[in-house]
């Protein structure tokens, strides 16, 4: 008699069918939560040092004195910051997984939040938009996230090389070691497009880069997002760099009303650029935006103290209120996980959904 097969084996056999049946590639492990607390206290730490330097009377006047009506500007603009992000990721996902329905892919993003907000560089995105999103695996959901990331970090290194130019002209005596920095730093910045436009060169680049089976595994992903897709992610960055960056001039003129717009705007690149180029080391990147933010901000005659009410008011404008609104998100998440059949009580991804949530608790 022929052997049985497919779901007619499946049926027969409970062990046949426990190894045919999908599972869903294992999720990135969250760090211990011993790290979660030495990077909070490195953050708390570079924060205090700031205070201090800045001098706490002069931060408080700053904070005293603000005018409101550039801050409410600055809030105004988050739902379009929010929906500028979650819609380019969801459209990447759309090109991968077509049946996903966008609404789904965008609610994944700001859920994400609360886990990312509690990882440098908000590395937690990845495995909390893997959690929420499991009908796409976990390696393709982070190789879209990365994508999408590289493509915000093109923009804050292009206008950063634009900002550059001025202030070296101002503030430095002129090296050809400056400029051949520079150089190098346009070079990898134009690459970076490039390789955002192509995304089959990206992959290809990435995969002899990383020749790792899985992570290939993941990168083929790109293959699939066409050229025009590519076009509107790096379109629809542009337009996010330049939200959030208005969101940052708002509220450096809502601490410092004697600051010029040109200085501002040169100040807030300059910030971005570097917290772009430096490793995030602390929680949320507090420490490094705001040094940044007092080094550069201060060289166009914004006070320091102004600068650094301003650099912690984005961080809790776009960060916090955003990772808020994501906590309900996240927990219906891991309720619906804990209680659906199937995939989504699968070993492999209900862990990571624990530890995704406690680390929102810690």
């Amino acid at each position: 008699m022929p052997l049985a097969t497919g779901a007619r084996a499946a049926s027969r056999w409970p062990l046949t069918r426990k190894y045919l049946a999908p599972r869903p590639p294992p999720l990135p492990v969250p760090l211990p939560r011993w790290t979660y607390a030495l990077k909070a206290v490195g953050a708390g730490v570079a924060v205090a040092v700031l205070v201090h330097l800045a001098h706490p009377a002069d931060v408080l006047a700053a904070l005293r004195g603000a005018d409101a009506r550039f801050a409410l500007a600055a809030l105004a603009l988050l739902p379009l910051n929010l929906a500028l992000e979650s819609y380019r990721w969801a459209r990447l996902v759309r090109c991968v997984a077509p049946h996903v329905p966008l609404r789904r892919a965008m609610a994944a993003v700001v859920a994400a939040y609360p886990v990312g907000l509690l990882t440098p560089g908000r590395v937690g995105d990845y495995v909390g938009r893997a959690v929420l999103l499991r009908d796409v695996p976990a390696g393709v959901s982070a190789a879209l996230t990365f994508g999408e990331r590289m493509a915000t970090l093109a923009w804050c290194l292009a206008a950063g090389l634009v900002a550059l130019g001025p202030y070296l002209a101002a503030n430095a005596v002129p090296s050809p070691a400056a400029t051949a920095l520079v150089a190098v730093a346009a070079g990898g910045t134009l690459a970076l497009f490039a390789a955002l436009l192509v995304p089959s060169m990206a992959r290809a680049v990435l995969g002899a880069v990383l020749p790792f089976e899985r992570v290939r595994r993941a990168l083929a992903s790109f293959d699939r997002v066409p050229a025009s897709e590519a076009g509107r992610l790096v379109a629809l960055s542009g337009l996010r760099y330049a939200v959030f960056s208005a969101q940052f001039v708002c509220l450096v003129f809502a601490f410092a009303p004697g600051a010029t717009l040109a200085g501002a705007s040169l100040g807030v690149a300059l910030t971005f650029f570097a917290k772009s180029a430096v490793p995030q080391v602390t929680l949320g990147d507090l420490g490094v935006r705001e040094s940044a933010a007092v080094f550069f901000l201060g060289a166009y005659g914004v006070p320091a103290a102004a600068a650094l009410d301003a650099s912690l008011a984005v961080f809790a404008v776009n960060l916090v209120l955003p990772a808020l609104a994501g906590l309900p998100l996240l927990w219906r998440a891991r309720l619906a996980g804990a209680s659906a059949p199937g995939p989504l009580t699968s070993p492999a991804v209900e862990p990571a959904a624990s530890s995704a949530v406690e680390a929102v608790r810690a």
